[in-house]
């Protein structure tokens, strides 16, 4: 029995809370919400309970290369869409892309019909770095014209590294919280977590998903496309390279899909951990 329990540790893959794929499985259980209302209310000043998780996606605006924003909320309550982004890979050009994402998402908040209107975005940018100075930074958009400051933006940068090392003690729910985004064990996360109750109903789960393969792909999936696209940037963000990497990815997505359908998984599972449409497994599935 001993033996076993060894095994199935060896095989708990560690699963971060700095990942979208994480963010959205635990924002659509009632559950865990007040979690995520703590770190995310104090940019809001608003409950966010109410907020729904807006799945459709939309890109930057890039259209050689589709790099789609992380989350975006919303709620019928009121004209706010928030914007949450989790940056493994924090660098100049990532900062620009969710920059744009802010435009756009205000852009496409203008409804047409007897009224225009128009809503307020807010992005919280949650970067696993350091900064020198500040734990987090709030910015506002000018006017270029005019000079004056646009209310309807606001960008907030958290800089999850600062709080790295913070324990709960027993008055410090943020800075807990955003302490267990900067772990890298779930031995790190409990030590973290101490008694509070919140906190360690999101390791349990963590601990869970590790062990569930459907959940493992999908994060493997994100943290490798993020790992591509943050090294073509590294590198000069030249257009060839970072094509060529790209296509190594899917080439990678590729020979995961078809390992996943000789043992027998289904075409939508392995569609939902891959990334790769139905039509392109199905041919993969008559190639054998």
């Amino acid at each position: 029995m001993k033996q076993e329990e060894n095994n199935e540790k060896s095989e708990k893959r560690f699963i971060s809370l700095l990942s979208d794929t994480t963010f959205k499985h635990f924002f659509k259980i009632e559950d865990y919400k007040e979690f995520f209302n703590t770190i995310i209310k104090p940019y809001t000043n608003m409950d966010i309970s109410e907020f729904r998780l807006y799945d459709t996606e939309f890109n930057s605006g890039n259209e050689k290369r589709d790099y789609r924003l992380d989350i975006l909320l919303e709620s019928d309550k009121c004209d706010l869409i928030i914007l949450i982004e989790m940056n493994q890979f924090p660098s100049k050009e990532i900062m620009y892309r969710n920059r744009l994402f802010v435009y756009t998402a205000l852009s496409r908040s203008l409804n047409s019909g007897e009224k225009i209107k128009k809503k307020k975005v807010i992005q919280i940018n949650f970067n696993k770095e350091k900064h020198p100075y500040v734990s987090k930074a709030s910015y506002s958009v000018m006017d270029i014209n005019t000079h004056k400051e646009i209310k309807d933006f606001k960008i907030h940068e958290v800089y999850l590294e600062n709080y790295k090392g913070i324990r709960y003690n027993g008055d410090n729910k943020e800075e807990t919280y955003l302490s267990l985004f900067t772990a890298t064990s779930y031995e790190e996360l409990r030590e973290i977590a101490g008694d509070d109750k919140e906190a360690l109903k999101i390791v349990d789960e963590l601990e869970r998903l590790g062990l569930d393969d459907k959940f493992g792909l999908a994060y493997d999936n994100e943290v490798m496309q993020k790992k591509m696209i943050n090294t073509a940037r590294n590198w000069g963000y030249d257009d060839g390279k970072a094509d060529g990497l790209e296509e190594g990815a899917k080439a990678k997505e590729i020979e995961i899909a078809k390992n996943l359908l000789k043992n027998g998984a289904s075409i939508d599972l392995v569609s939902e951990s891959t990334g790769l449409s139905v039509e392109e497994l199905e041919e993969l599935k008559k190639e054998g």
